[in-house]
């Protein structure tokens, strides 16, 4: 974190809201400085690219570029900057979204703001942060599609259940961490950037409740994703 705090962006349509979040965290945290307002989604990726901001706060239903968009365009193209959806929609489609999007938090409106607070810490450092309601979504079962590569047959339903929640690429993910890959190699081997499959690690773990590396094949396993025989590695 940059030696003035956690410099923040917060991007709502609302003039009100902005103020009084920018007031707010300044009057209540001294490590927090918000370094810029924004409107809408467009705005909010134009400010990110100029401020650099470690942390954005940013609602989902906003003219010109909804939420959803502005966080992948940011985490495309600032990928230091974490994104935190702050909203009031904690509808399931725009939590799958915004977390597929490569956003680290998702948190409704109605959190204190000893909450708000320190999610914006937590996220600033890299974890990710949910609102209770929002992670329960997380882990709500859905139905199974025919193109996911997912086992259907012969596992724990509970744990399939839970992988269904998985985007394909996240599945991909999950299945090199259980093959032993680190990081860095199952970014060359997926050609992204290795801090996007960090954050991709990160997110996996929330969804499938796990803390590291051996409780995460040891979940792969129970699903039925692979058999003992791909483990390469203890963790």
């Amino acid at each position: 974190m940059k030696s003035e705090g956690i410099r923040v962006v917060i991007a709502d349509d609302q003039a009100l809201i902005t103020q009084s979040f920018k007031i707010l965290l300044e009057t209540v945290a001294s490590d927090i400085v918000v370094v810029g307002l924004a409107k809408d989604g467009a705005e909010a990726v134009s400010l990110v690219e100029r401020e650099k901001p470690d942390v954005v706060l940013m609602d989902v239903r906003m003219p010109v570029m909804d939420g959803v968009q502005a966080a992948a365009l940011i985490h495309q193209r600032v990928p230091d900057t974490k994104v935190i959806m702050l909203t009031t929609f904690d509808d399931d489609s725009y939590v799958q979204q915004a977390i597929g999007s490569g956003a680290l938090g998702y948190l409704l409106k109605d959190i204190s703001t000893e909450e708000l607070v320190n999610a914006i810490r937590t996220v600033g450092h890299g974890a990710i942060m949910v609102s209770s309601s929002v992670a329960h979504k997380m882990f709500k079962p859905s139905a199974p599609t025919a193109d996911r590569d997912t086992p259907t047959a012969g596992v724990d339903s509970e744990a399939l259940s839970i992988l269904n929640a998985l985007s394909k690429r996240e599945i991909e993910i999950l299945r090199l961490i259980a093959q032993g890959l680190e990081n860095k190699e199952i970014a060359e081997k997926l050609h992204a950037a290795e801090q996007t499959i960090k954050n991709g690690v990160s997110a996996i773990y929330t969804k499938l409740g796990v803390v590291n590396r051996r409780e995460a094949r040891k979940f792969t396993l129970k699903s039925g994703l692979i058999g003992p025989e791909d483990i390469l590695k203890e963790a």
